[in-house]
């Protein structure tokens, strides 16, 4: 994954890109939340790990001006013991969690673990779902993959999606069936391989274009963004 890590104490933030580097993640510090935001037109990230006292920007805004992206991230707030209540009316959702300063990096790691998990799905009532080249219209149900459309049948927009929307994760084989299909519907190993392999085919998912759609034994298929390595 990339991670944003935005604290102004440059001995916690070396600290968080070491332990999250070690763990394969590619790590980008910001001193500020300005800066922050200057780089997202250019930068994608899968999290944010966020200082709750932040200066030069108010937590508010960077929140609402991260809600405001094509593909808004989770978020890990850092806070001091007894900021919590602070924090939380600022950052209560879904798609946040906080630890308390000072950090205890295995918890940290399994926070941040968690809440990745979780995913941020589309905003309720939106139109749009874009990553990198790839544009889904949700209403009409239309694939543009740079620009240009793709023809998909229901149910392969539905995984292109649940794909896409879930970078680096592994998801399940009843994961995908759930989402695609429906919780109580019996889709057989042999047609779910069939509509990955197709996807795959159709958005040219493959290495030579930055992408590795791969099988996972036994379990699933996990989407992997080569270019974030």
């Amino acid at each position: 994954m990339r991670i944003a890590i935005i604290e102004h104490d440059s001995t916690i933030a070396a600290q968080l890109a070491d332990s999250l580097s070690s763990d394969g993640h590619a790590c980008q510090s910001y001193a500020d939340a300005s800066g922050f935001l200057q780089s997202l037109p250019l930068e994608h990230f899968d999290a944010c790990i966020v200082d709750h006292q932040l200066p030069g920007l108010d937590n508010r805004q960077l929140l609402r001006k991260v809600r405001e992206l094509d593909r808004p991230m989770p978020m890990l707030v850092l806070t001091a013991r007894g900021a919590e209540m602070e924090a939380a009316s600022a950052f209560d959702n879904g798609n946040n969690d906080f630890q308390v300063k000072p950090l205890h990096i295995s918890e940290f790691r399994a926070r941040l673990a968690a809440l990745v998990r979780r995913g941020v799905p589309p905003a309720p009532g939106a139109a749009l779902f874009a990553y990198d080249r790839f544009e889904f219209n949700l209403k009409t149900q239309v694939v543009m993959a740079s620009r240009v459309p793709v023809t998909m049948t229901q149910k392969e927009f539905q995984l292109a999606l649940l794909l896409l929307g879930n970078i680096g994760k592994a998801l399940s084989r009843s994961d995908i069936r759930e989402a695609v299909w429906g919780r109580n519907c019996d889709v057989p190993s042999r047609t779910l391989d069939t509509h990955v392999s197709r996807v795959r085919s159709k958005l040219g998912l493959r290495p030579s274009s930055g992408y590795l759609l791969a099988p996972l034994y036994s379990f699933g298929y996990r989407l992997e963004n080569l270019k974030l390595h």
